[in-house]
């Protein structure tokens, strides 16, 4: 007795996996973000001015412009940061391009840098 179907679903099986291995070899989007050039990754910075700064409190209160990958409008507020040395010799009034992350709830500026 034979049985024809079995070489159809085989075929249907090996026509399915294809588009999924031309994904596992194809560079994925991630990846390719990784390797921004410094351009590229400015662009993604946000604009601001440093209102107030307390190490103490590892607190830094912005001014800024559209935050695009938090998906916020321009406003004041208050950003936190891991270590002082983030903020480095930033002071209240310089202008600034940043990158913020929300974490656990909280907003905080991961990447920091003078405005030119």
């Amino acid at each position: 007795m034979k049985f024809p179907f079995i070489p159809l679903a085989a075929s249907l099986l090996l026509l399915g996996a294809g588009p999924a291995l031309a994904q596992a070899t194809a560079p994925s989007a991630s990846s390719s973000h990784q390797a921004a050039t410094p351009t590229q990754q400015s662009a993604e910075l946000s604009e601001g001015q440093i209102t107030r700064w307390d190490p103490r409190t590892l607190r830094l209160t912005l001014k800024h412009g559209e935050i695009k990958n938090l998906e916020m409008p321009p406003m004041t507020m208050v950003f936190r940061v891991a270590d002082a040395s983030v903020v480095g010799d930033l002071q209240p009034g310089d202008k600034v391009r940043f990158r913020a992350e929300q974490v656990n709830g909280a907003y905080h500026v991961k990447q920091i840098e003078k405005a030119p």
